[in-house]
């Protein structure tokens, strides 16, 4: 899934829009909490998102996957992907 727009809403909050019209709030404090992302509680740099179609970026370290955002907004599962225990794996 591609992302057509993304615009910074206030906070950790980011609007995103996708090729297929599905749009919605992405409220990503947890996601600023810590970790590499940690660099984006300074909000002047978190609020220059951009995308590249493919993910949600502030540089070329610090994406987000596009299809992660639509499923988190849409609530949508993943479908026809299956895990496999390694230990039940078929040979």
């Amino acid at each position: 899934m591609k992302i057509e727009s993304v615009h910074f809403v206030e906070g950790y909050t980011l609007h995103v829009k996708f090729q297929d019209g599905v749009e919605g709030d992405i409220d990503l404090s947890d996601l600023v909490s810590g970790g590499i992302f940690k660099v984006l509680q300074d909000k002047d740099l978190f609020s220059k998102a951009y995308t590249n179609g493919y993910s949600l970026a502030w540089s070329e370290e610090l994406e987000i996957d596009a299809d992660n955002l639509y499923l988190e907004i849409t609530g949508e599962e993943m479908s026809g992907l299956k895990a496999i225990n390694p230990a039940h794996a078929p040979d």
